[in-house]
């Protein structure tokens, strides 16, 4: 049953994204189609988390000089998913990248004391209890500058 539900999840999602608008600079991977900032850090290689503290640390991220970080959703860190590549299995835009599972924001509905990873050795998907250890990637909202008025 689980891989019923993994299949059909890799099937809505895989082609949510496939990064043709995305750059790397530094510290960061902005993706535009999202309209999304990724963490692109050696901390994002190899932090290693509860859910909570996950979450926790995302909120206390200040990366170039921007704040309000947050987890991913499952959509979201399944879009830098790369399904032709293998350890890792990441988008090769990202420099830094545990050979591991990561934690999303998303909650496994039938049980809310877990919630979704991703494997990026393989990019398969797993449901884990929220008090198990994972690596972290955050990502950030692009904020939309407003069109100046003309006067």
């Amino acid at each position: 049953m689980q891989k019923t539900i993994i299949l059909i999840l890799i099937g809505l999602f895989a082609t949510t994204n496939n990064f043709a608008d995305a750059k790397q600079t530094g510290n960061l991977v902005k993706d535009e189609q999202n309209a999304i900032y990724w963490q692109d850090t050696l901390a994002s290689q190899v932090s290693s988390e509860d859910w909570d503290d996950a979450e926790l640390y995302c909120s206390k991220l200040v990366l170039d000089g921007m704040e309000k970080w947050r987890l991913p959703t499952f959509r979201e860190l399944l879009s830098i998913v790369d399904y032709k590549l293998v350890h890792p299995a990441i988008n090769p835009l990202f420099n830094y990248t545990n050979e591991g599972t990561y934690w999303t924001s998303t909650d496994f509905s039938p049980t809310p004391a877990r919630a979704w990873t991703i494997d990026f050795r393989t990019g398969e998907t797993y449901y884990n209890y929220k008090t198990t250890n994972h690596a972290v990637r955050c990502v950030r909202d692009v904020q939309v500058q407003p069109a100046k008025e003309n006067k």
